[in-house]
């Protein structure tokens, strides 16, 4: 299998970034990586598939998540979920072969995402300066994820840690939603790796 070229090869550049002294941020793009969303037409005979499929239940609660093996399902609305783990294996057919065409739309994404990890004491001071969520740990505890909007640019988070996220986000405007999250991670100092 080839390998794909980062969206942000040009751009991801490690270093540090902004103020001086220990950095409040910390920003790696998460690669190689699956991204699998199951649309379903029958919510509980997908979610049961793909339990079947990974050894973890999808979740049904709203922003839920669930974590299995290297396994993450997210919740992205009503019979609605992206899978996410490491490219090891084509996620997409194994999906597929547990959630038959009229259970479920299966649609691989890999090529159509990126993913950075945001981590630090900063992480939920940057992501509020991003989008208009609150990023109070008691209104985004960890082991939840949301949608929502970095300027023009829709990304999906998800809290993996208290002071860790994950952001998903089009390939196509990575650079731009990169940048952004960099210049707004300045005056925090902030490490890229």
């Amino acid at each position: 299998m080839a390998e794909r070229r980062s969206a942000l090869a040009d751009s991801l550049k490690p270093g540090t970034y902004g103020v001086a002294g220990a950095p409040g941020i910390d920003i790696r793009e998460l690669r190689p990586l699956s991204a699998v969303q199951v649309a379903a037409f029958d919510a509980e005979r997908a979610a049961s598939a793909i339990g079947e499929a990974l050894g973890t239940s999808a979740p049904s609660e709203r922003n839920g998540v669930a974590v299995g093996g290297d396994s993450t399902v997210l919740w992205i609305g009503p019979g609605r979920w992206i899978v996410i783990e490491p490219e090891s294996r084509d996620l997409a057919v194994l999906l597929a072969q547990h959630c038959p065409r009229d259970v479920a739309s299966v649609t691989d994404l890999g090529h159509a995402r990126t993913a950075l990890r945001i981590e630090g004491p900063k992480v939920r001071d940057l992501l509020a300066k991003l989008s208009t969520l609150d990023f109070d740990p008691a209104a985004f505890p960890q082991g939840t994820c949301a949608q929502t909007q970095f300027g023009h640019v829709g990304v999906l988070l998800y809290c993996q840690a208290h002071d860790g996220f994950d952001v998903f986000l089009p390939r196509s405007f990575a650079v731009s939603a990169f940048e952004s999250i960099l210049d707004a991670a300045l005056e925090f100092g902030c490490r890229v790796s």
